[in-house]
């Protein structure tokens, strides 16, 4: 059911799970579109998770949807630079709204921090706060798609 823009139907495991799915398969897509970069990030790749508004309406049906924000994060490479803001956009991507593949790298000692751990690695990068879009994003929540020991865990509940 939608609501001007706005989609409130209640969002569970099955989405997630679906979003995941688009996310992976924008991951192949994005390296089919920039084979140069495969070799170097394409195994980098340290999590998927829907941010801002989707992630809050997860949280509280309430909040509604205008579109999908998928954010990749990748493990920074000192010697290649990742295309800064790389992004994807899909006009009718889920439940008939938009979403937005987004991407960013991760600097290593952030990774180094927490190797094992893609949630607290996310996070550490996030509460940098040291950039708008990071700031952001924390006013949001933030979920867990991938890898699987994130698949919705909530990392963020930002501001419900």
């Amino acid at each position: 059911m939608t609501n001007g823009e706005r989609l409130y139907d209640p969002l569970g495991i099955n989405d997630l799970k679906e979003l995941r799915e688009l996310a992976l398969e924008e991951h192949e897509n994005f390296f089919e579109r920039n084979p140069h970069l495969r070799k170097i990030f394409y195994n980098s790749l340290i999590g998927i998770c829907p941010c801002q508004g989707a992630a809050s309406h997860y949280l509280n049906p309430t909040v509604g949807i205008k579109d999908f924000d998928i954010w990749h994060f990748y493990l920074e490479n000192e010697k290649v630079n990742f295309p800064y803001r790389a992004h994807k956009w899909i006009e009718n991507g889920y439940k008939n709204k938009p979403i937005d593949f987004l991407k960013r790298v991760i600097p290593k000692y952030i990774y180094d921090l927490n190797p094992s751990s893609p949630d607290r690695i996310i996070m550490n990068y996030l509460l940098e706060r040291n950039t708008k879009t990071k700031i952001l994003l924390l006013k949001k929540g933030i979920i867990g798609l991938y890898p699987d020991k994130m698949f919705n865990k909530v990392l963020w509940k930002g501001e419900l």
